[in-house]
């Protein structure tokens, strides 16, 4: 009788330690979907830029498609990419290059970005 409630017991430890685990995983998983809170940069004298993680990851599979590839990744490093550099296809200029998207030489496109 006690060898069966321990054997029980032990199951029922497996179960839960299983589901909480389950429940973590989950839990992480739907949080990185949605990616970091979106940010602000300056802009200049165009107006303000603001970066939503949430709408560009649906274009890339993995975090790692832009950081440390094209995003550097370090802690307080969260400096304005300048529109000289993005130009010469740097940051964000990687993909926006009038071909995977649209371009940021195109001063037609310049308010997908800037709002005053």
């Amino acid at each position: 009788m006690k060898r069966t409630l321990n054997i029980w017991l032990s199951g029922a430890a497996v179960l839960m330690l299983a589901g909480l685990l389950i429940g973590v995983m989950t839990h992480q998983a739907l949080a990185q979907a949605k990616g970091p809170a979106d940010f602000d940069f300056a802009g200049g004298s165009q107006g303000k830029v603001t970066f939503s993680h949430e709408k560009h990851a649906p274009k890339h599979a993995k975090c790692t498609d832009c950081h440390t590839k094209i995003f550097k990744m370090a802690k307080g490093q969260r400096s304005a990419p300048k529109m000289a550099e993005m130009e010469k296809g740097e940051s964000c200029g990687t993909c926006h290059n009038g071909q995977a998207s649209f371009s940021v030489k195109a001063q037609s496109d310049c308010a997908k970005c800037h709002k005053k």
